[in-house]
């Protein structure tokens, strides 16, 4: 069993009450834009037919998605032609902190996962 699959076993997907997790664009066309996740535990990224349309040539139709487990919070690859980076490492799934940079094209977002009071 993989690190994710380890940290995810035996939790269900749901966006806890006590998180707000945003993502920053910080390169590629929409750089400057910044969103929270707050109404979905899974967000897919892409260039079409995904929730959040990822203005970029290099994006496959449905590229990536993020799915919330309460407390962990997983990046996952979906089969995109260029493939998904997490910290600069191409990643099939991945485990993701506050401050990390997700590279999908040449969009580079950055996560921000703060605990509310």
């Amino acid at each position: 069993m993989n690190p994710v699959e380890r940290a995810i076993q035996g939790k269900t997907m749901v966006l806890p009450a006590d998180r707000k997790i945003g993502l920053q664009i910080l390169e590629g066309v929409d750089a400057g834009h910044a969103f929270i996740l707050s109404k979905k535990s899974r967000v897919t990224f892409g260039c079409d037919e995904a929730d959040v349309d990822v203005q970029d040539p290099g994006v496959s139709k449905l590229h990536c998605a993020i799915e919330v487990y309460n407390d962990v919070v997983v990046l996952r690859d979906l089969n995109s032609a260029s493939g998904t980076f997490l910290n600069e490492f191409q990643i099939k799934d991945g485990l993701l902190k506050d401050k990390d940079k997700i590279r999908i094209g040449a969009t580079v977002l950055q996560v921000h996962i703060r605990k509310i009071d």
